[in-house]
């Protein structure tokens, strides 16, 4: 796919979504939206979504709540008064989706819930976000990606990919949080396609713990198998200076593979079409260490990837967004959330005739209050003032 400046609207351009999430999965999942030009607006309590106030900081901002909430809009409400549960149902009857990440049942508690919703738009697309589904026995649990991750498999997963390791690894990348907001996503845009067709809004229920279970296919079906399954590891090689890994998963890649590093000899040395793959392609990898001993990684990635095997040295994130290849495609751009410019990761939705880019600028805490009432709800500034002055709406700080 070409990279080139689009000409047309976004592919949700039009689509209206009231986000009432807060750390990674909702975010994540509204700002993908967002991405492909839907109008989110984030409907947030007084003290705003928790991931506002974590590391690392700036003036006051962190980029860690930009990166996940860019191209939004804020308005902040105070749901325990009646008066912002009619509020955002009023925005509700002007509105094509909703997304929450609360514990089951909390919304609702508001008066928040699909029901009532439904009840004043019978079209809305309502997407619901938890740990472990909105009903069972363990819908009420409280749930963050690391409580995920150790209850559904995940982090003993990982640590039996590795060698004479039995502690978990510490928590770190909140894996459960993105791909739940992927599937949300995914979700809601086929509730909007079978709205379409149907004229009828839906509810839905993703589960993180769901997500998780599918994600470990592999190790799932091993563990039903009646016999032992050998594993074939992909492990980092240690070369003179840094890390790399190959991945010689057909018959070609292998051949790629030993002719660029100068071994033909280990076609049929380490032979992988045979009962013992396993073993040799441990084998294989202890070779190639050996090779890689006296080259630096990128020297070992240079020689193998010209070869035509899989290969890549180790980079940090940092790294791998300044390469050349990331430069063509974009994919590291700069937005400003009021503390300055700072790099995040450009949107992996890309589309060739329409807009999809993450958005530039990040919303302060209710900054949106007066033009967002205005234009859905068509309130006055007079209004607008009183509803502030009775804590209804809350006004951004300062230095928010």
């Amino acid at each position: 796919m070409s990279i080139h400046a689009h000409l047309t609207p976004g592919a949700l351009d039009g689509v209206r979504v009231l986000d009432f999430t807060g750390v990674i999965a909702g975010p994540y999942c509204t700002r993908l939206m967002a991405d492909l030009g839907a109008e989110v607006i984030k409907i947030e309590p007084p003290v705003g979504d928790l991931l506002r106030g974590a590391s690392p900081r700036r003036q006051g901002k962190t980029p860690y709540f930009g990166q996940l909430n860019a191209g939004k809009q804020s308005i902040c409400v105070d749901l325990k008064k009646p008066e912002g549960v009619e509020l955002v149902l009023q925005l509700v009857e002007k509105a094509d989706v909703a997304v929450q990440n609360f514990r089951p049942g909390v919304l609702r508690g508001f008066g928040l819930g699909f029901d009532a919703m439904k009840a004043r738009n019978p079209k809305i697309v309502y997407c619901n976000m938890s740990g472990y589904g909105q009903d069972g026995p363990a819908a009420g649990y409280s749930a963050y990606a690391p409580i995920i991750h150790a209850s559904a498999g995940l982090d003993l997963t990982m640590i039996s990919h590795q060698d004479g390791m039995e502690l978990p690894l510490n928590g770190s990348v909140p894996f459960a949080d993105y791909m739940t907001g992927v599937h949300g996503t995914t979700a809601i845009l086929a509730a909007l396609f079978r709205r379409e067709r149907t004229g009828r809004g839906e509810e839905i229920d993703i589960a993180m713990a769901d997500v998780i279970f599918n994600i470990q296919a592999y190790e799932l079906q091993e563990s039903q198998h009646d016999k032992p399954v050998p594993r074939q590891k992909y492990r980092a090689l240690r070369a003179k200076e840094g890390f790399f890994v190959v991945n010689p998963l057909s018959p070609k890649n292998f051949l790629d593979l030993v002719n660029a590093v100068g071994h033909p000899e280990w076609l049929e040395k380490y032979p992988l079409n045979t009962p013992e793959r396993v073993e040799n392609w441990g084998k294989l990898m202890n070779a190639l260490e050996e090779w890689a001993s006296s080259r630096t990684a990128t020297e070992c990635e240079q020689i193998i990837r010209e070869g035509g095997c899989p290969v890549a040295k180790f980079n940090t994130v940092l790294e791998a967004l300044q390469s050349e290849q990331s430069q063509y495609r974009k994919s590291g751009v700069e937005i400003d959330d009021g503390a300055g410019p700072f790099l995040v990761p450009n949107t992996p939705l890309r589309m060739n005739e329409s807009e999809a880019r993450i958005k530039s600028t990040v919303p302060a805490l209710g900054a949106d209050n007066h033009a967002l009432l205005t234009s859905w709800l068509e309130l006055s500034d007079g209004r607008i003032s009183e509803l502030e002055a009775e804590g209804v709406l809350c006004k951004p700080e300062p230095h928010q």
